[in-house]
């Protein structure tokens, strides 16, 4: 079981990030604005890849601080990084065997790397349960994630944004080592966020799983949560994909919700019946989701990201099609609400790769590529955002 679960975890997002059908980008798209937020095309920035860069490994890792902003993509080794807003080849590159004091493996496999600023990372060691904290290539601090985590669930990893670090590192705990078992109906909430404190020799978990699963059938989907943070105010961010609303807290004890919902129950759990990852995807995609939020510290918005169910009709076309779900067909928008929650406008995104979103000082990046035709370059479209 172990073993299935561990397959099961990479494969989901595996799936959702080989898709199909490129773009092109003009600045003939012009103008979308609603209510309180104009979205205007700027630009095009094109990435070179060439250099033994892996296409569309689902895995999007961004990073923004207020001079620009990174895209990073993962090798088998290493890490290279990438000036978003100036596009061109990798600015830097980062080898495992080239990091001092690094004990771990050279090859990265299933482990993930993590940004906290623009040359420090985490890095989760998934083969040896092993977590580093990396500066300059150099291991500052390290811990085996048994000698301190007990029974909990391990990190969450290879799926979105799953980390941060501010004093503490915070992560997501994957729920599917709790939960993706028979009998798939939820009797036990368990804690959904881990703490890494004290230079990584303490942990606790926090935040049980919202009372809206409780006793409901739910599948593997169900439990992909995600989460933003606000440096500003120190306030996580968190999505919960069955809930109309965001959970906004600061110490996982307190917390408040705002609405951020297209209609109320937008999420109809009703068809949860399948066991099997075939029959939780049909499912999935037959029903309405959240799939993840983000949070923009340049203009102070929430931005959650909904999709629309698929019939069952465009369901098993796309299915027949080696899941190709990046397709005009699967209907995926951005939700923009400011701090009080007041919505500001509605974006479709269904024609872009909507797995990679990034907000920084310089407006919103989305991810152009959905398919593998040039396996040389990735082209980002970068939005400007502007209240009125």
């Amino acid at each position: 079981m172990k073993s299935y679960l561990h397959r099961l975890f990479f494969v989901i997002p595996l799936i959702l990030g080989l898709c199909s059908c490129n773009k092109n980008v003009s600045e003939e798209q012009g103008t979308r604005s609603e209510n309180q937020l104009k979205i205007n095309y700027a630009k095009a920035i094109t990435l070179d890849i060439s250099g033994g860069f892996p296409k569309l490994q689902g895995n999007p890792i961004f990073f923004s601080d207020e001079n620009d902003s990174y895209f990073y993509i993962q090798t088998s080794d290493g890490i290279g990084t990438f000036d978003l807003q100036n596009g061109g080849q990798p600015i830097s590159m980062i080898k495992l065997n080239e990091i001092e004091n690094f004990r771990g493996g050279t090859s990265t496999a299933q482990n993930h790397f993590l940004p906290v600023s623009k040359n420090e990372f985490l890095y989760f060691d998934r083969i040896n349960d092993e977590i580093y904290e990396i500066e300059n290539s150099k291991v500052t601090a390290s811990q085996k994630m048994a000698r301190i985590m007990n029974s909990s669930p391990k990190p969450q990893s290879g799926f979105l944004k799953f980390a941060s670090k501010e004093e503490n590192i915070v992560t997501l705990l994957n729920m599917l080592e709790a939960y993706a078992r028979p009998p798939y109906t939820y009797q036990n909430l368990e804690n959904t966020f881990g703490i890494f404190k004290n230079s990584l020799k303490e942990f606790e978990s926090k935040m049980l799983l919202p009372e809206e699963y409780l006793g409901k059938n739910v599948n593997a989907y169900d439990l992909l949560i995600s989460f933003d943070y606000d440096e500003k105010s120190k306030e996580y961010i968190i999505n919960y994909p069955i809930l109309d609303d965001l959970i906004i807290t600061k110490d996982f004890e307190t917390m408040k919700r705002i609405k951020a919902t297209p209609k109320e129950h937008f999420v109809d759990l009703a068809n949860r019946s399948g066991e099997k990852m075939g029959e939780w995807k049909k499912e999935y995609y037959s029903s309405n989701s959240f799939f993840a939020v983000y949070y923009d510290p340049f203009r102070e918005l929430y931005v959650r990201h909904y999709r629309e169910a698929l019939s069952e009709v465009d369901y098993e076309s796309l299915a027949a099609n080696s899941f190709k779900m990046l397709d005009p067909r699967n209907k995926n928008y951005l939700l923009f609400l400011d701090k009080s929650g007041n919505e500001m406008h509605t974006m479709d995104v269904s024609d872009y790769n909507h797995l990679y979103i990034h907000f920084g000082k310089e407006g919103m990046y989305i991810l152009n590529d959905t398919e593998l035709e040039n396996e040389d370059s990735l082209t980002f479209s970068l939005f400007t955002l502007q209240k009125n």
